[in-house]
């Protein structure tokens, strides 16, 4: 998903991409509320900015996670674990604002790196 996608219009197919891609349901409904969600899909209504934009970012988010880690299982348990390094925040949940998914795209960059501290 890209800028000129969101600002088009994301068809809410792309949600079913997007759990083959590593998005949970549970995922996907922490940004659009699964009533919200289903009627989109009924109606085959495109998402809005807002709910393209979210979905971008925790696509992005968990492709980081899996390029970073190399196995889509570590990624996805370490996205879904308490994380010391942020707080004991969980990592997925956090990627639900922007300011958030960029501090766990900072703390995926420094294992990427090798500084864990």
């Amino acid at each position: 998903i890209g800028y000129r996608d969101i600002v088009q219009g994301v068809p809410v197919t792309v949600v079913g991409e997007l759990t083959r891609e590593g998005l949970t349901r549970a995922d996907i409904q922490m940004v659009i509320p699964e009533r919200t969600l289903a009627r989109r899909q009924s109606k085959g209504e495109a998402l809005t900015i807002d709910e393209a934009d979210a979905l971008a970012r925790l696509r992005r988010v968990v492709g980081m996670a899996r390029r970073v880690f190399g196995e889509p299982g570590l990624a996805d348990e370490w996205l879904r674990a308490p994380n010391p390094a942020l707080g004991n925040e969980v990592p997925i949940r956090m990627a639900r604002t922007d300011l958030g998914g960029r501090e766990v795209e900072a703390v995926l960059g420094r294992i990427e790196h090798g500084v864990f501290g």
